[in-house]
């Protein structure tokens, strides 16, 4: 076979081993496959993405309506309750500790600490300060939730007004009533009510009492003006302010407080009957 052939040969063999290379999908053999996120007990997971935070005809701070990016995190399914905080307030020195949540006596139902960690101990935590709030997180191995992500845990990605939907006296599953507020004939007329009594009130991530019952710490500073210059991707609220954002009304409000957008700045040093919280944590090596 002359040299020319030869050439010829080769290089034909060569294209069509090319040409009928085994075509592969996915990872390559030995790489590991990305495991499904497991939240932590008592969590959900929110995803990550684009979604409308605030409204055009929201109330006071609450517009304009604007598009933001976060990452995904994980979020408690519900408040923290008086047997969860009774704990972190043991360790850190019971009567000693500076974290004590305020006693009501009998006001809205409320009692002494530490005596209603056992008589209410499913009941929201309340009382309490942001910085005992911020305290507990830490000791948690948590954060307080940004008012971002606060939002969406909430509202989810569709703009709704509740965290059930777009009107407050709808029937779901039978149920008529979704949240505890002011005069809302929920059966906890006027009164803190357990965490978690109104499963359809859930946002659309299953997220319990994120609309009624107590507002919510979030990390934020308040500012009224922050949705006009918020960042788009992962909103943290402004560096410096005299108030920490609060979120989803309480057992004191009407329905319209009990609104996801609804924002309000309270002082940070001072607890009351009506505020509680709950936390997040982050998703470690997001892709």
């Amino acid at each position: 076979m002359s040299a020319n052939c030869r050439l010829s040969f080769n290089l034909f063999c060569f294209f069509w081993a090319v040409l009928h290379l085994p075509i592969t999908h996915g990872h390559a053999e030995g790489a590991e496959t990305p495991r499904p996120l497991t939240p932590p007990g008592g969590m959900v997971l929110i995803p990550g993405g684009e979604f409308t935070m605030g409204d055009d005809a929201g109330g006071i701070g609450a517009k304009p309506a604007h598009q933001i990016s976060i990452d995904a995190y994980y979020i408690d399914k519900h408040e923290v309750t008086n047997a969860d905080y009774f704990a972190f307030w043991m360790s850190d020195g019971g009567e000693r500790s500076k974290h004590t949540p305020v006693s009501y006596g009998e006001e809205v139902g409320l009692g002494n600490w530490p005596e209603i960690a056992q008589s209410k101990p499913n009941y929201p935590v309340v009382g309490i300060s942001w910085a005992a709030a911020d305290a507990y997180a830490k000791w948690a191995n948590k954060r307080l939730p940004t008012e971002a992500e606060w939002e969406k845990a909430s509202r989810g990605t569709d703009q709704r007004v509740w965290p059930w939907g777009n009107a407050f006296f709808v029937s779901i599953r039978g149920a008529n009533v979704h949240a505890n507020v002011w005069n809302g004939r929920d059966g906890y007329d006027n009164v803190l009510a357990p965490v978690g009594k109104f499963p359809t009130g859930a946002s659309p991530y299953g997220v319990y009492d994120m609309g009624g019952n107590v507002w919510e710490w979030v990390a934020d500073w308040f500012s009224e003006s922050y949705y006009y210059r918020s960042p788009t991707e992962n909103p943290a609220g402004p560096d410096v302010g005299s108030r920490r954002v609060v979120r989803g009304g309480s057992w004191a409000n009407g329905p319209q407080l009990a609104r996801c957008i609804t924002r309000m700045g309270h002082h940070p040093a001072v607890g009351t009957s009506f505020i509680g919280f709950r936390l997040a944590k982050d998703i470690d090596n997001q892709p």
